[in-house]
């Protein structure tokens, strides 16, 4: 290993001045005297620039050296140039720091970062707005004992990527968003957003469609009354047949869409968990395998009835969710295709399930399917007579039930739609009727 040229100077002159020491003892005499005074005097000097340097490193000005080359004078310069170093990149941290706040504090969003325990560590003005914040009383404070919403205590304890809207506790009316996004070592950074025009908008939105689709029911009723007169009347001239059984189907296809938004309007605007009557899955499933297995031209259809649980939830809306996962297998199955509708226990809970060997759907349009009005086929779904809201209704329906949707699907193979439905739900049949009593 070479040493560095500073050190061999060092050397050399320690070297230089052991031997001049020696030589003048040799000289004068007594030459152990004259090397320990100067070791002595080489050991003086040398913790003489180490308290320089301790000095130096623990803040002080720099201490001018007498040498200018050597050893210490180009230690000296290598800690200020790293003193100097740290310095600016101290100062770039508090400018970028300084650029972080005033950038946070312009922004409409609430900030707050939480640790493990959910205590405040920081939040911005925004978050100080919309919450009603105030640093000096609220920081290291939980932040479930500043907004107590039991749904948003019960998102804090098991935060999913969605969010959660709760009402605003400081304006009358209002709404905020919350969405927890965890970051660094047990760590989460709380968005909080004022989304009270939104939800207001939603709420018009929900009412036009509904008050439109109200009105839209009874001309349709009237157009739909009069052509199957027109149909049913004797005397019609051969060449209106096509066009009035056309007008038919078109109005029985508007009357679906119509139904089917009023349901997704309910849906929307029902409270958020729906009541725990008791429904009979297998007596309901029975009786739509009758009503599908005469539909023409279509798929066979195989029920297994692995359970006999029944479900604590709203008949009419389970009646939905079941009804328009088969039809669709049914719609989407072109014989010789199979379509297997599944109850059975998973665990504690229950799932539905329905399998088809049908045109299945491909993996990028498999998140947007619960859309309302999203088809994968335009064309086949409206021959079909598909309104594009079906799994939209389930969607909504199954949240207000607790339970999750499942869909795997490989275009050209088929495709298994699944509700998993949590063990509060499920019941076996005389614990169900001995909750409802």
């Amino acid at each position: 290993m070479t040493l560095p040229n500073r050190w061999v100077s060092q050397l050399l002159h320690l070297a230089a001045w052991l031997a001049a020491a020696l030589l003048l003892g040799l000289w004068f005499g007594r030459p152990g005297w004259w090397l320990t005074g100067a070791l002595a005097l080489y050991t003086a000097r040398l913790l003489r620039n180490l308290y320089l340097l301790d000095r130096f490193l623990a803040g002080g000005k720099r201490v001018p050296l007498f040498a200018t080359r050597g050893l210490w004078p180009e230690l000296f310069a290598r800690v200020e140039r790293l003193r100097t170093k740290a310095r600016n990149r101290k100062k770039r941290y508090h400018k970028l720091l300084r650029e972080v706040r005033e950038s946070t504090g312009a922004l409409s969003d609430g900030g707050i970062i939480l640790n493990a325990e959910h205590e405040i560590l920081w939040f911005n003005p925004a978050a100080g707005r919309l919450l009603g914040l105030d640093a000096a009383t609220d920081l290291g404070q939980r932040i479930d004992n500043l907004l107590r919403h039991p749904d948003f205590v019960a998102y804090l304890a098991e935060p999913s990527g969605e969010g959660i809207v709760v009402p605003s506790p400081r304006t009358e009316g209002g709404w905020l968003s919350v969405q927890l996004i965890p970051y660094g070592k047990d760590q989460r950074l709380a968005i909080v957003r004022d989304v009270t025009r939104e939800r207001q908008g939603e709420r018009t939105r929900r009412d036009f469609v509904a008050n439109a689709s109200h009105e839209l029911r009874s001309p349709l009723t009237v157009i739909g009354g009069y052509l199957d007169a027109l149909a049913d009347d004797p005397e019609l001239p051969g060449a209106w047949h096509g066009p009035i059984g056309e007008m038919r189907r078109q109005a029985e296809r508007m009357t679906g869409i119509l139904r089917d938004l009023i349901e997704l309007t309910r849906l929307e605007s029902a409270e958020s968990t729906a009541p725990a009557e008791f429904v009979d899955v297998a007596g309901m499933l029975r009786a739509m395998l009758k009503e599908f297995e005469a539909t023409p031209n279509g798929p066979d259809l195989t029920l297994k009835l692995e359970t006999d649980a029944a479900l604590l939830g709203h008949e009419q809306e389970l009646h939905s969710v079941f009804y328009n996962l088969i039809s669709n297998a049914v719609r989407f199955t072109p014989r010789p295709g199979r379509v297997e509708i599944v109850w059975r226990r998973a665990g504690e809970g229950a799932v539905f399930e329905v399998i088809d060997t049908g045109i299945g759907i491909p993996a990028e349009q498999i998140p947007r399917i619960t859309e309302r009005f999203y088809r994968v086929d335009t064309g086949r779904s409206r021959a079909t007579g598909g309104t594009g809201l079906g799994l939209a209704i389930v969607k909504h329906a199954l949240q207000r039930h607790g339970a999750a949707l499942e869909i795997e699907s490989r275009e050209g193979q088929g495709s298994r739609f699944a509700c998993r439905f949590p063990a509060e739900r499920v019941a076996l049949r005389g614990s169900a009727e001995r909750a409802v009593v």
